[in-house]
């Protein structure tokens, strides 16, 4: 086991990244084929998603509150009185893009004290840009409701997605390894 470590230690940092996320990539595949369904996950699992759903929805509507805007929530859908409303799938919660960026910080090779505060930073403001999403669309649905549709699938997925790509950017050059190599002190010339 030794061996394989100090094999992996001399690996260059993208050569890690790549097998970093091939091994995550195996064991989210072994989750869901195998793990995923059992009674404890799933109730978990199912739990999280009831959870996730509410806190953005109710965030939401707090915001639009703050805002002016007289809003409520309704089973998963979050409306500005008078209009048809928002409705929250599960595919809109942006599991999908937090368990996204996780992964790659996991997966880049850093320190995993970086990784400790980085990760929750960043699902944090992946967080926040979901409510600002939920929040855009409902009031699209109130002053431009033929734009929705273009917001929703277009405009507001790749404006998170631009979000996350610059974390990760951001990561890269500040915490990985690769940054940390850069950075390395240049011994200073003596002078006579």
């Amino acid at each position: 086991m030794k061996f394989i470590i100090d094999k992996y230690n001399k690996v260059a940092p993208l050569y890690k990244f790549l097998l970093n996320g091939i091994l995550l990539v195996l064991v989210w595949l072994i989750f869901y084929q195998f793990i995923r369904y059992s009674l404890f996950v799933h109730q978990f699992y199912e739990s999280f998603t009831a959870w996730l759903t509410n806190h953005l929805l109710v965030a939401s509507m707090h915001v639009m509150k703050l805002l002016g805007y007289d809003t409520e929530v309704s089973g998963k859908t979050i409306r500005i009185v008078g209009t048809g409303g928002v409705y929250l799938d599960r595919g809109c919660l942006g599991r999908n893009l937090l368990g996204l960026f996780a992964g790659f910080i996991i997966a880049y090779p850093g320190k995993i004290k970086y990784k400790l505060w980085y990760i929750p930073a960043g699902l944090i403001v992946i967080n926040i840009i979901n409510i600002a999403r939920i929040c855009g669309l409902a009031y699209i649905v109130l002053a431009f409701p033929q734009y929705v549709d273009i917001n929703h699938h277009v405009i507001f997925k790749y404006t998170a997605y631009t979000f996350i790509f610059l974390m990760w950017y951001f990561w890269i050059k500040n915490y990985s390894v690769s940054a940390r190599l850069k950075k390395k002190p240049k011994l200073e010339e003596k002078t006579s």
